[in-house]
């Protein structure tokens, strides 16, 4: 689950870990690269498990995400509740047998400004995603927010994350792309202890573009 959502939807720190250790429900949908429209999103935007980022572990099949809320939900350190301005969305969670869950996210605008204006609101929440975000109680923190490198043009970002009121940590990789009407977001939660060498996005940022150019150009 992407930090924008973690502290409001996660009733506790121990319900969270189990969400995301856990495996999809019995009920959860299945993606079929066709089109099929039923959330407003063409499905065949949606990335493969071999265009996820690699992280030397083969990817599932992904679980469909049927509570997502693209009208107030944004890429991880969106403030959580705001509109997005977003007409459908589309969250989709791909999971390695052990360290990575992939999250691929896809909101759909009226048009490409309202899409430059997530973005640009989405950059201004980055500047305050740890003060916003501290330990506490419940819900989760943000310690850091940096930028790890770049792929095709876009950042790729390393935030460091963690549940209360664990003090354990774990690392986001985030890279969000724009492009014409939509945006699409990769953040990819690694639970590897210590600190990771940051996992390549230049394929993925390439297949995010090619996507989005066939189906919301």
């Amino acid at each position: 689950m992407p930090l924008s959502a973690a502290r409001v939807t996660l009733g506790s720190a121990t319900v969270a870990l189990a969400m995301l250790l856990t495996t999809p429900p019995a009920n959860a949908v299945p993606v079929t690269h066709s089109a099929v429209t039923r959330d407003g999103v063409d499905r065949r935007v949606l990335l493969t498990p071999a265009e996820q980022p690699p992280a030397g572990e083969a990817y599932g099949e992904p679980w469909i995400n049927p509570y997502f809320e693209p009208a107030v939900t944004g890429p991880t350190c969106w403030r959580y509740g705001r509109a997005t301005g977003a007409s459908a969305g589309l969250s989709a969670r791909f999971s390695t047998p052990t360290w990575f869950h992939a999250y691929n996210d896809v909101w759909v605008f009226p048009s490409a400004d309202a899409a430059a204006a997530f973005e640009r609101q989405w950059r201004a929440d980055l500047a305050t995603c740890v003060d916003r975000n501290p330990p506490g109680e419940s819900g989760s923190f943000v310690l850091d927010v940096t930028k790890a490198g770049e792929a095709g043009g876009v950042d790729v970002l390393r935030v460091t994350s963690g549940l209360n009121p664990y003090p354990q940590t774990q690392h986001w990789w985030v890279a969000v792309v724009r492009q014409g009407t939509a945006v699409y977001a990769v953040q990819l939660l690694d639970y590897r202890d210590g600190d990771p060498r940051p996992v390549p996005f230049d394929d993925t940022v390439a297949a995010i573009r090619k996507r989005l150019a066939t189906y919301y150009p």
